[in-house]
């Protein structure tokens, strides 16, 4: 697949956070960006304005793009946040999925795997977002799908900075649990068992919140 310029600057700057060149606090400028990433300013200002949009960057009047500072707080409340949301997405999935929308998510996580044994974070973190992204639209709820994507990314400040498979070298990473819980998920979808996707889903979201935080 053939990305657009914003889409190309989009993917690289979420590549340049994952190996650790900005921090929580530093301001993601695009007078700096757009040199470092031998592109115009156009598409790397489309690309961190998405990123603002979507809660992981926030936004400082005049002085520009920036990683929020996480607080164990802020982590608390918008884990349970995402975790109520998309388990509400799990079910509704679980109920109005089409088989191409089942299809798809089975050859999303078949990518899971892969990416988890070769340490390939930045694949890994594209795969992770099209998983809970097609979910939220096998939702069918606009809405939802909005908030899905919104709670995810706010989340992606604590995972990229403190789960163990983005921060650590390869030889110290434990085993990820991530691929078999998305199976888990879409088992229960594709069973049409809505109740048991949403448990399915809070126990996903909330196993990363603890692996995030806590490391367990």
């Amino acid at each position: 697949m053939t990305l657009n310029a914003e889409e190309r600057a989009y993917r690289s700057i979420i590549e340049l956070i994952l190996s650790g060149q900005y921090r929580p606090g530093d301001f993601l400028l695009e007078l700096e960006l757009a040199p470092r990433l031998e592109m115009s300013r156009t598409p790397v200002s489309r690309a961190l304005s998405r990123l603002v949009a979507e809660g992981f960057l926030s936004k400082m009047p005049k002085k520009g793009c920036y990683i929020p500072l996480p607080t164990p707080e802020d982590a608390e409340e918008v884990f349970s946040a995402r975790a109520v949301v998309e388990s509400e997405a799990a079910a509704r999935a679980a109920r109005l999925a089409t088989e191409e929308e089942i299809d798809r998510l089975w050859a999303i996580v078949a990518e899971d795997n892969e990416a988890v044994h070769k340490r390939q974070k930045e694949l890994f973190a594209r795969i992770n977002e099209d998983f809970h992204f097609s979910v939220a639209r096998a939702s069918h709820n606009a809405y939802l799908e909005k908030w899905v994507r919104n709670a995810f990314w706010r989340c992606n400040i604590y995972v990229f900075y403190f789960d163990s498979f983005y921060r650590l070298n390869n030889h110290d990473i434990p085993p990820q649990e991530t691929p078999r819980q998305h199976v888990r998920i879409i088992e229960a979808i594709a069973a049409g068992d809505p109740d048991e996707a949403s448990r399915a889903m809070a126990d996903h979201v909330l196993h990363t919140y603890s692996v995030s935080l806590f490391g367990k």
